[in-house]
């Protein structure tokens, strides 16, 4: 498809504030959608320290949209236990993942986040359409009924306007603008949102170290411990973390003497092991933006959301944020109606808010300072972990509202993510599925039949959709794009456990809906067309 045209005169399609991950993630899908991006960034260059240090394999399924999976792990380690002990170090909960997740990557990677900042960087930089404008820090924002408009100032080494450089100011106008721009958002400021507050509010102390050689240490591990709670993870093959939550905040990384920080390390490592790279006082927060979209202003990441660690969860879910948006967007500037957008803040607003519920939760029992509280929890853990009582697995939330199918009684697949496994394109090879169905839409049918008698495969590969049947590679059926092996069983598995003979799958992996039968396949696949506001080009089926 053509890149979008504007309907007045602007710069830009979308403008974007804020180049960290989430902002660099949703550059690079609108910039590959054909659009014209300018991000808009604060600081001359990358930050280039570790902030985040987990992702899972939604996430590095992400990356394997973007062509950057295999260049990311350079900076990344496998972790496939998790466990959280008391103050003796016994371990109450013992958390175990999986090499291969339900996206196809491990679930459970340590990262040393300049690695991956630098791979997202060289994307976007070679990614036709997008510019990006470091060095400048967004000071004004104003938006009509189909413009928006950003002024933008020469900012200092701290990321403040520069003295005396209003008239140096610049103005960028777009169609759409999306602010990336953190926790402390100037964007999300402006437009006067509030923030849901979830009461988790914790001092903690963040020390990063480079390994000098090899050091036993713990690679992901939760104390409880009531004198001092702990967490020390590894963040990526040759750095380590260790974070110490606080009696009290401390204002600033200055206000922290290094050896305070190796006095606390001493049990573990010395100078002789280890530098010590960075030292941040955080205030681990627990806060939900109210809106999402203001207009045409949305926001995107911390921006929109902070939660606890304790998940992991953080930039995942800026990831996930991005990825939702990028398609609908592109829909918007290729012509589709704005309220399409509305569907942005009602998928992803209430993932996120079970997802910080969750790490709150997981903070409340980490963090108890109480001694007597901390005997009893540690009692109770012990006694499931000795009764063999396996620790249950927080399963992310799919969607219940937003661009889905209506709902139905048989539709047990709709609003959830479509796994990603291994496939068989050819009989002597292998590869993961998102490699062969491509990057858009997808109708997936767990056999060629599912697709007899379905009258709109030629409307739906107009508006871009593409058809997998999985079978036997050598069946190259005209109504298959692709037809593929599967390979471990894993998707037969699948559709057995939802009951359903094929699904209509979003460029973001998660289910539209799901069909039992060729009529309810012909239904599916009208609404969608419907939904995308493409015509459909036959008649309305009789339901």
């Amino acid at each position: 498809m053509s890149a979008s045209t504007s309907r007045s005169a602007v710069d830009y399609d979308v403008l974007i504030v804020g180049y960290g991950p989430a902002g660099m993630v949703l550059s690079a899908l609108l910039g590959r959608q054909g659009h014209r991006v300018a991000v808009i960034e604060r600081y001359a260059g990358l930050y280039n320290l570790p902030r985040a240090a987990t992702f899972d394999d939604d996430a590095m399924r992400l990356l394997q949209k973007l062509g950057i999976a295999e260049q990311v792990t350079a900076g990344t380690r496998v972790q496939r236990t998790y466990n959280w002990c008391n103050a003796d170090g016994e371990i109450l909960i013992g958390n175990e993942f999986s090499d291969f997740g339900r996206s196809g990557w491990p679930e459970f990677n340590m990262m040393f986040q300049p690695v991956l900042e630098r791979e997202l960087d060289a994307l976007c930089r070679r990614t036709p359409g997008v510019e990006i404008i470091q060095g400048h820090v967004a000071t004004g924002f104003r938006q009509t009924d189909d413009t928006v408009e950003i002024v933008a100032q020469p900012a200092d080494e701290l990321g403040r306007p520069q003295p005396g450089s209003a008239h140096r100011a610049q103005t960028f106008t777009a169609r759409f603008a999306v602010g990336c721009d953190g926790g402390n958002s100037s964007v999300r400021s402006s437009l006067g949102i509030e923030m849901d507050d979830y009461g988790f509010q914790e001092p903690w102390l963040v020390c990063d170290f480079r390994l000098r050689h090899e050091v036993d240490l713990p690679m992901a591990l939760q104390y409880g411990d009531p004198e001092q709670p702990t967490s020390i993870i590894s963040i990526g093959p040759h750095h380590h973390r260790f974070s110490f939550m606080l009696n009290e905040a401390v204002p600033s990384p200055g206000d922290v003497d290094p050896e305070q920080v190796w006095h606390l390390v001493k049990r573990w490592i010395t100078p002789d092991d280890a530098e010590l790279i960075r030292v941040a006082p955080y205030t681990f927060r627990s806060t939900v933006a109210q809106e999402w979209r203001r207009g045409r202003f949305l926001l995107v990441g911390d921006a929109a959301h902070q939660m606890p660690p304790f998940l992991g969860q953080g930039m995942c879910s800026g990831f996930r944020d991005a990825h939702n948006l990028s398609w609908k967007l592109d829909l918007v500037l290729r012509g589709a109606g704005e309220e399409l957008l509305e569907t942005y803040t009602s998928e992803r607003s209430p993932h996120v808010r079970a997802i910080t519920e969750k790490a709150v939760e997981l903070g409340r029992i980490q963090t108890i300072r109480d001694k007597q509280a901390a005997r009893l929890r540690d009692a109770e853990l012990l006694r499931r972990r000795d009764a063999g009582q396996r620790p249950e697995g927080f399963r992310f939330p799919g969607y219940g509202t937003g661009l889905l199918a209506g709902a139905a009684p048989h539709d047990r697949a709709r609003g959830q993510l479509f796994p990603q496994a291994w496939v068989a394109p050819r009989p002597d090879s292998r590869r993961r599925f998102d490699d062969i169905s491509g990057s858009g839409w997808v109708l997936v049918a767990r056999d060629a039949s599912a697709l007899a008698g379905v009258d709109d495969l030629p409307a739906w590969r107009a508006a871009g959709g593409a058809v997998a049947v999985l079978g036997d590679p050598f069946d190259s059926r005209p109504t298959a794009d692709t037809t593929v092996g599967d390979v471990d069983g894993a998707y037969q598995q699948w559709f057995d456990e939802h009951a359903c003979t094929a699904v209509v799958v979003r460029p973001d992996w998660y289910v539209y809906g799901s069909a039992t039968s060729a009529d309810s396949l012909r239904t599916l696949t009208h609404s969608c067309l419907r939904d995308l506001h493409r015509p459909v080009g036959v008649a309305e089926p009789q339901v």
